[in-house]
C-alpha cells in the first residue's frame, strides 16, 4: 500500500519500540488529535453564511476564504513536512495543537474579513504540520502497518464530516453562533496536550535541522502513471472542497433552506460516506477503485444540479453522499495505485505529490466556482462543475482502463 510505505522509516533514528500495553492508548490520543484538527478545517461551513451576510461577502470571497486553508496546508507540507522526521513526533504535534487552538482563538475574537482569512490560514498549517507527523506516528504504534494507514486515512476523512455537522448544531441552536462553534473545537483540541505522555518514537537528529522548501519530483519512471492518478486526486477534493465552501450558497439560494445545521448536515454527509467508503475500498483492488470511484463521482454530481430545479432536499444529499463516497474511494485507490510499484525510497515523493494534487483540487476549482457564481446562475455554476468533474474522470479512467489490459 502506499501509505503503508510512506509510514516507513525517514531520516529520524527510531527512538526505541514503545512499551506494548501502551501503543493502542497512544495510537488514540495521536488519532483524537489528527481527527480534531482536521475537523477545524470544516468547521466554518455552517458559519460561512452568517459571515457572508454580517460582512457581505460575495461567493467568490468565501471560497477564497476557504482556500486560504488548503494554501497553508500546502505550504506547511512543502517547508516542514519531513521535519518530525528529524525532531520527533511529539514537538511538532504539539506545535500544530497550539497553531489549532491559535485559530480557534482568531476566529472568535475577530470575526471580521482579516480575522477569518488568519483563522484559515493557522488552521491549514495546523493541519499540513500535523498530517505528516501524525501518519508516521500512528505507523510507529501499530504494528500493522495497513491498520495505520487505514485508520490515518479515515480518521482525516472522519474529522472532516465532523467538523460541520457539529458546528451545524451549535450554530442553528446554541447562543453566539459564530463563537460557539470555536470554543467548542477548542475544548475537544485541549485532551490533545495528554501527547506530551507519549513515548517518543524518533531521536532528535544532531545538528541543526535545516527549513527549506522540499521540490517535489516525480521519478520519470512513474510520470506517467503520476499524470493519470493524480486526477483521482483532483476530481474528488474538488467535489469535496464544493460541499465545504458552497453548502450554504447551494441550499440558500437553490433550494431556499436557510436551517444552519442543514448547511453542516450536506458537507458532513458527504465527508463521512467519504470515510466510510475507504473503509470499504481497502477490500477493492486499487485499479478497479480507481475506475470505479471515478465513474460514480459525477452522478453523484447529476444529482446535486438535478435538485436546483426539483427545489429536492432530498436530491441534494443523495448527491452529497454519492459523490462524497465516490471521491473517498477514488482518491484513495488512485493513492495506492500510484505508488504499487514504487521503490520505498519513491514513495515520499510520489505521495506528496498526490498530496499536493488534491489541495490544488481543493481550492483552484472551487475558486473558480465561486467566480463563476458572480457572473451566472446556480444552476448554470452546478453544470458547469458536473462537466468539468466529468472531463477529469474521464481522463483518468481511460488511460487507467488501458492499462488494465
Amino acid at each position: 500500500m502506499a501509505v503503508e510505505k510512506a509510514l516507513q522509516s525517514g531520516p529520524g533514528t527510531p527512538a526505541g519500540v514503545p512499551d506494548p500495553s501502551r501503543r493502542p492508548r497512544a495510537a488514540w490520543v495521536v488519532a483524537w488529535l489528527m481527527c480534531t484538527l482536521i475537523a477545524g478545517a470544516t468547521v466554518p461551513t455552517p458559519v460561512y453564511p452568517l459571515y457572508a451576510h454580517e460582512l457581505g461577502l460575495t461567493p467568490l470571497l468565501v471560497t477564497a476564504v476557504f482556500s486560504t486553508y488548503a494554501l497553508g496546508t500546502l505550504c506547511t507540507l512543502l517547508l516542514f513536512g519531513g521535519l518530525s522526521d528529524r525532531i520527533g513526533r511529539r514537538p511538532i504535534l504539539l506545535a500544530a495543537l497550539c497553531l489549532g487552538l491559535l485559530s480557534c482563538a482568531l476566529f472568535a475574537v475577530s470575526p471580521t474579513l482579516p480575522g477569518i482569512l488568519g483563522g484559515r490560514l493557522l488552521c491549514g498549517f495546523a493541519v499540513g504540520l500535523s498530517s505528516g507527523a501524525a501518519t508516521a506516528y500512528l505507523g510507529e504504534l501499530l504494528a500493522d502497518r495497513r491498520k495505520a494507514a487505514l485508520v490515518a486515512s479515515a480518521t482525516n476523512m472522519a474529522g472532516l464530516g465532523i467538523g460541520p455537522m457539529l458546528s451545524g448544531v451549535l450554530v442553528q441552536y446554541g447562543p453566539g453562533p459564530m463563537l460557539l462553534p470555536y470554543l467548542a473545537l477548542a475544548a475537544l483540541l485541549l485532551p490533545g496536550f495528554t501527547v506530551l505522555a507519549l513515548p517518543e518514537t524518533v531521536v532528535r537528529a544532531a545538528g541543526p535541522v535545516p527549513l527549506r522548501p522540499q521540490r517535489l519530483r516525480i521519478p520519470a519512471e512513474h510520470r506517467s502513471a503520476f499524470a493519470y492518478s493524480a486526477l483521482a486526486a483532483l476530481g474528488p477534493f474538488a467535489t469535496l472542497g464544493l460541499f465545504a465552501a458552497l453548502a450554504g450558497t447551494f441550499l440558500r439560494d437553490g433550494l431556499h433552506i436557510t436551517n444552519h445545521l442543514m448547511v453542516g448536515v450536506a458537507p458532513g454527509t458527504a465527508f463521512t460516506a467519504a470515510a466510510l467508503a475507504q473503509v470499504w475500498g481497502s477490500r477493492v483492488a486499487p485499479r478497479t477503485g480507481v475506475i470505479a470511484g471515478m465513474a460514480v463521482l459525477p452522478a453523484g454530481l447529476v444529482s446535486v444540479v438535478a435538485a436546483i430545479p426539483a427545489v429536492s432536499l432530498t436530491l441534494f444529499l443523495v448527491g452529497a453522499a454519492v459523490s462524497g463516497g465516490a471521491a473517498g474511494f477514488a482518491f484513495r485507490s488512485g493513492l495506492a495505485l500510484l505508488s504499487a510499484n514504487a521503490r520505498p525510497d519513491q514513495a515520499g515523493q510520489l505521495v506528496s505529490g498526490y498530496f499536493t494534487s488534491a489541495y490544488l483540487g481543493l481550492s483552484l476549482p472551487v475558486v473558480g466556482t465561486g467566480l463563476l457564481l458572480g457572473a451566472t446562475t446556480l444552476l448554470d455554476t452546478a453544470a458547469v462543475f458536473t462537466a468539468a468533474v466529468t472531463a477529469i474522470a474521464l481522463l483518468c479512467i481511460v488511460p487507467v482502463a488501458r492499462a488494465r489490459g
